[in-house]
């Protein structure tokens, strides 16, 4: 079962990574922000989190339990634990040593964003005596 689920997780950020580095082919990122974001959808835990134990938990509400639908639920319940327990270390790990070599900050393309964002012009002499 372990083998099975490590197989299917490989398989799945294989295919999320392409996924991913798909959906940021034609933005103006350049290549290693685009590698970035592969290496971003990596870590997966929030859904496996949220929904992994529903179906162990609907079939042990029901008024005759399947042992078969229970099996079943069990192994979905242990492949989502797998699945955050495979990619959540390494993924946060990976993303915090690519970033800075990734990603480049500059300070002065952020500007006109942070301004349209917040209304708050960065450029402005502030007079902090007056505040």
């Amino acid at each position: 079962m372990v083998g099975y689920g490590l197989v299917c997780l490989v398989a799945g950020i294989a295919l999320r990574c392409l996924v991913a580095y798909g959906s940021v082919t034609c933005s103006k990122l350049n290549f290693k922000e685009k590698l970035f974001v592969c290496a971003s959808w990596t870590p997966k835990a929030t859904v496996q989190a949220a929904i992994g134990s529903i179906a162990l938990d609907t079939v042990m509400k029901s008024d005759i339990p399947d042992k078969d639908e229970e099996y079943y639920g069990i192994v979905i319940l242990s492949i989502a634990v797998l699945a955050i327990i495979v990619t959540s270390p390494p993924g946060a790990a990976l993303i915090t040593a690519l970033g800075p070599k990734l990603l480049d900050h500059k300070d002065d393309e952020t500007k006109p964003l942070k301004k349209e964002l917040t209304g708050i012009d960065s450029t402005e002499k502030t007079d902090d005596n007056n505040v």
